[in-house]
């Protein structure tokens, strides 16, 4: 039996250019896949559970705009519309 892997990429905001490999085996069967599924999502679940309020936190900085607004200065008797 020939065994292949499946690769995914996953970039990083914080990496900038560099990515994450991820390598899945192809030879799993559906019952292989299914269980790996379950036992992800009921760490998701727990992950979730016990950090819920941090991991919105994080999100919402990590959302936040940091460029520096426009100045204010203007001239309205130039705006085109």
């Amino acid at each position: 039996m020939t065994r292949r892997k499946l690769v995914l990429r996953q970039r990083s905001h914080e990496e900038g250019n560099s990515s994450t490999m991820w390598e899945l085996p192809t030879h799993w069967t559906a019952a292989q896949a299914l269980a790996v599924f379950e036992v992800l999502d009921d760490l998701r679940d727990l992950v979730v559970a016990g950090y819920a309020q941090k991991i919105q936190q994080a999100a919402r900085l990590d959302r936040t705009v940091t460029t520096p607004s426009l100045p204010a200065n203007i001239d309205n008797g130039d705006v085109p519309f």
